[in-house]
C-alpha cells in the first residue's frame, strides 16, 4: 500500500455527493477522478480538514477521522460488492493529529470479498504523512447463504 501521496491538484478531485446530509455538516468528502483502480484499491477519497472538524486542541477530531476511514474503506467495499455495504466492525489507529487546511486522502485495500463480507483496510494521509490507519468488515446485504 502507497503510505505517501502526491501533491494536491484540484483537477484531480470532484465531490462525491453533493446532497449528503454528513457532507452539508462535516464539510465535503471528494473523490479522485483520475485515479486508476488497482484491483485491490478501488477508489480514493479526499478531505480538507476546516475548523469546524476540530477539537478542543485545534486538530481534527478523533470521531471524524474515523469516519473517514469508515466512508474510504466503505467506498472500496461498495465497489466490489456492487452495492451499499454497511460496516459492521473497524478499528482505527491514530497516528498523528490533522491541522486545519491539511489535505487528507484516503489509501484503501479491498483484502478479500466473500459470499457476506468485505474485508478492507486502509491508511489516511496528511501533509507529513499518516494520520490513521484502520480495517474494516463490511456486509454484503442480500447475500446468498
Amino acid at each position: 500500500m502507497i503510505e505517501t501521496k502526491g501533491p494536491w491538484r484540484a483537477e484531480d478531485w470532484e465531490i462525491w455527493h453533493k446532497d449528503d446530509p454528513f457532507e452539508a455538516i462535516n464539510g465535503a468528502i471528494y473523490r479522485n477522478i483520475h485515479f486508476t483502480p488497482d484491483g485491490m484499491e478501488l477508489t480514493r477519497v479526499g478531505f480538507r480538514v476546516e475548523q469546524k472538524n476540530c477539537n478542543m486542541l485545534g486538530t481534527a477530531h478523533g470521531g471524524l477521522i474515523a469516519a473517514l476511514m469508515d466512508i474510504a474503506m466503505g467506498r472500496n467495499a461498495w465497489s466490489v460488492a456492487e452495492r451499499p455495504a454497511p460496516t459492521i466492525n473497524m478499528t482505527v489507529d491514530f497516528i498523528r493529529a490533522a491541522q486545519v487546511g491539511e489535505w487528507l486522502e484516503s489509501r484503501c485495500r479491498v483484502i478479500r470479498k466473500s459470499r457476506r463480507f468485505v474485508f478492507c483496510d486502509g491508511l489516511l494521509l496528511g501533509d507529513k504523512g499518516v494520520i490513521a490507519r484502520g480495517n474494516g468488515v463490511f456486509a454484503i446485504p442480500d447475500a446468498p447463504g
